[in-house]
């Protein structure tokens, strides 16, 4: 274990000798893993590293359900322990590899990574000469984002070892299925992060207050479960109707930010503004004249005093038309384009999802002021509690589309769209200083404190 340059952990120790006696008819293994708990590292990596020291001419074949994963986080913990294996060559490229030095003398050995949806791919691999001298690793990473018919693929191999770990996500699938309809054929350890000491305990409280307990994010990242989110919206009307009730004063000392979300007749245009704390639906209507609707979107901001620095726009679809028309008149909308990638593109399926799902969380904690519930719009009560929470296919959390809203019979949220980007644009977006960041900054001083920060 010299790899890890330190004690290893009891999960890990109990994962590697599992691991070992699969040499003997041991079953295969199973991590769900909490985020950041060094299962790439500290497991995937130092099994490699045994693997070909063992069998120096053996096949170590590596997928995942995120190519950025192997390229960007194992591939580089199997170069540093290069020092532990003279003669490894590592390569990162198209398609990362390991090759020992005994596989180059004799034409084979080593470890291949990649990652794909094709499973001709992972078909095909067997011992050269013998399980003795060749014998073939199977490791599936973040396989949770790993589709059925890969792992279908690799049971055609004729492989000694296997181990399959990652974090967990829906009850579902072929990884899921190892913990519980099939528990009975592995060796399965759920890997909380309050097992592994290098995990911040203020990470683990943070997380737990900005997410919520009972979240499919908090349950995934610290306590290792795999979380059913059928249909769970990503805000109950329970849990709206509470935030009424432990909403935070009014504060309109901060940022100033407005939303525009746009239509083209059929759905409405809408704009939402926060001022501080205090977030408010500004307006709604609809009109097929898109010229005369820009200009009222402009109007509005005007009125409202606020510059077109401090506005957002849905520049998806129709939106994109709309803003450069707004441009060409004077008033430069910032752009929001909702299926960017989330700025946590590991939990998070696009940016839309995560504002949805992080604004409705500030809500729920009372950290935005709604005013009185009896002025609040019906129509905004039920969209900001209608829409559902999905996983996608690589095991990430993301809003129920606006198609299949359609499909089930409920009306697009264009209300709360624009309720939602008003309170998540801006500084937060743009990763800017405010109010909230300093407040929760673990350092009581610094020569940049000023009273004048913006929320």
């Amino acid at each position: 274990m010299l790899e890890l340059g330190r004690c290893p952990y009891d999960w890990q120790i109990d994962a590697l000798e599992a691991l070992g006696l699969q040499e003997y008819g041991g079953p295969p293994v199973a991590i769900a893993a909490a985020n950041g708990s060094g299962k790439t590292s500290d497991l995937v990596a130092v099994s490699v590293s045994w693997f070909l020291r063992k069998y120096p001419r053996g096949w170590v074949i590596i997928t995942s359900g995120s190519w950025n994963q192997l390229k960007n986080q194992l591939w580089p913990a199997l170069s540093a322990l290069r020092a532990y294996n003279p003669g490894w060559i590592v390569r990162r490229g198209s398609e990362c590899s390991v090759t020992t030095a005994e596989g180059r003398e004799a034409g084979f050995g080593g470890a291949i990574g990649f990652s794909t949806n094709n499973a001709y791919r992972a078909e095909g691999w067997h011992p050269k000469v013998s399980r003795e001298v060749d014998p073939v690793f199977i490791i599936v990473d973040e396989a949770k984002g790993v589709p059925d018919e890969i792992f279908g693929a690799f049971q055609r191999c004729t492989r000694l070892f296997q181990l399959w770990v990652s974090s967990p996500g829906e009850p579902a699938g072929k990884f899921f299925n190892a913990f519980g309809r099939n528990a009975g054929l592995y060796w399965t350890r759920k890997v909380r992060s309050d097992e592994c000491p290098h995990i911040d305990p203020s990470k683990r409280d943070f997380d737990r207050e900005e997410l919520g307990e009972d979240s499919p994010l908090y349950r995934s990242m610290h306590l290792a479960e795999f979380t059913s989110l059928d249909n769970r919206v990503v805000l109950t009307p329970e849990a709206l109707t509470n935030a009424f009730l432990i909403q935070a004063a009014p504060d309109p000392s901060g940022e100033l930010v407005g939303f525009s979300d746009f239509a083209a007749g059929g759905d409405e245009d809408t704009i939402s503004y926060r001022h501080g704390n205090v977030l408010k639906l500004h307006q709604c209507w609809r009109d097929s004249n898109t010229v005369q609707s820009r200009r009222r979107h402009a109007d509005a901001f005007r009125t409202l005093q606020i510059q077109p620095g401090q506005a957002w726009g849905d520049a998806d679809g129709i939106g994109n038309v709309i803003i450069k028309d707004m441009a060409e008149e004077g008033f430069q909308l910032q752009e929001f384009h909702g299926g960017t990638p989330a700025l946590d593109p590991a939990n998070y399926s696009n940016l839309i999802s995560q504002v949805w799902i992080e604004g409705c969380r500030l809500i729920e904690r009372g950290k935005v002021h709604l005013g009185p519930r009896d002025k609040f719009s019906a129509e905004l009560f039920e969209q900001l509690t209608t829409r559902r929470l999905e996983w996608d296919s690589k095991g990430r959390v993301r809003i129920e589309s606006k198609d299949d809203m359609k499909k089930r019979g409920v009306r697009s949220p264009d209300r709360a769209d624009s309720f939602l980007g008003a309170l998540m644009c801006g500084a937060r977006l743009s990763g800017a200083m405010t109010s909230t960041t300093a407040a929760d900054s673990h350092v009581p001083t610094s020569p940049f404190h000023t009273p004048n920060v913006a929320f």
